[in-house]
């Protein structure tokens, strides 16, 4: 699975998630059978082109789908444990990892390695060093993804939402009174758990200027699953440029905190293709370099971030009445 220097014209498609329209006065049973319309969709469009693996999107849009379907179980079994929900993320997760691996060594390959450019100024070039090794490693990875995504977790799940989608499969276990909250305002739901992961997400943001890499890490996966409710629900409110705003700064601050945590991701690959080499001497050198160059993009990332995060953290929120 070698990076093509052209597009073949029998390159299959990736798709982005279409948005999610719901209705002013969608209940929570209702709005989440919508949701899971449209997850569904989405894994569904893009599995075929992971498993095929000449399109690296087609990975990165899968990895998306499980990671939003995984936050929507999360928010329903807050408010009422479920068995079916708990299983069917277990499946989601298990799916999620095996892609996670070959999604890292695309953007080692595709955007890491040719951003390190500037290395050549010290006759260093990174891809014609490192890539030879990456690339075993990546036919690897998309090889257990692929088992995975043919495999009876895949299966399940897609089971699952096709059932979900049709509607008593999710609600049947829980007892009745649960079922009844079901019935509840999918607005009220909504700007309760936006809410509440927004102050979840302004706690681990908390000094933000001397957060260590880990915890600028959870911070970016706590406004994540922020960001992911709030594109779930952003239809119930008015569509104002206060809500466009809103997400839009989360979005930024979400992709800087994203190139930041990147360099936590490349060190860990980094690491793996030295493994075994110990002895070879050019190897190592340039494994060291690209670390050094990393960490001091790091730096300059961090303060972007910094910047974002201050003017998000003033921001007003969409759901507040």
């Amino acid at each position: 699975m070698s990076l093509p220097d052209h597009v073949p014209t029998d390159m299959p498609e990736s798709h982005r998630s279409a948005p999610v329209l719901l209705a002013h006065d969608d209940t929570i049973r209702v709005a989440a059978g919508r949701i899971v319309t449209i997850l569904r969709d989405h894994l569904a469009a893009n599995v075929p082109v992971a498993i095929d693996g000449r399109n690296a999107e087609g990975v990165h849009q899968v990895r998306v789908a499980l990671r939003r379907f995984r936050v929507l179980t999360r928010l329903l079994r807050r408010d009422n444990p479920n068995v079916v929900l708990e299983g069917v993320s277990a499946h989601a997760k298990v799916l999620a990892k095996a892609v996670g691996d070959a999604r890292n060594w695309d953007v080692l390959l595709m955007t890491t390695l040719p951003n390190l450019q500037p290395l050549g100024l010290m006759d260093l070039d990174a891809t014609k060093t490192l890539a030879p090794r990456a690339e075993p490693m990546r036919r690897s990875a998309y090889a257990q993804a692929r088992q995975a995504l043919t495999g009876q977790d895949a299966a399940q799940l897609q089971t699952i939402l096709d059932q979900m989608v049709e509607g008593e499969l999710w609600v049947a276990p829980l007892a009745a009174m649960a079922q009844d909250s079901l019935q509840e305002p999918a607005i009220d739901f909504s700007a309760r758990h936006l809410e509440r992961l927004h102050r979840k997400a302004l706690r681990a943001g908390r000094d933000f200027a001397l957060l260590p890499p880990q915890d600028r890490h959870r911070l970016r996966v706590a406004l994540k699953k922020l960001r992911y409710t709030a594109e779930f629900f952003r239809g119930l409110y008015a569509d104002s440029d206060q809500t466009k705003d809103f997400i839009k700064k989360l979005s930024a601050l979400q992709d800087v905190l994203g190139m930041d945590s990147d360099v936590l991701t490349t060190r860990y690959l980094l690491a793996r293709l030295g493994e075994g080499a110990e002895d070879d001497a050019r190897l190592q050198h340039m494994l060291g370099a690209v670390t050094g160059f990393l960490c001091g993009h790091q730096i300059a990332v961090h303060r972007d971030a910094h910047l974002r995060w201050r003017k998000f953290r003033r921001h007003r929120t969409f759901w507040s009445r």
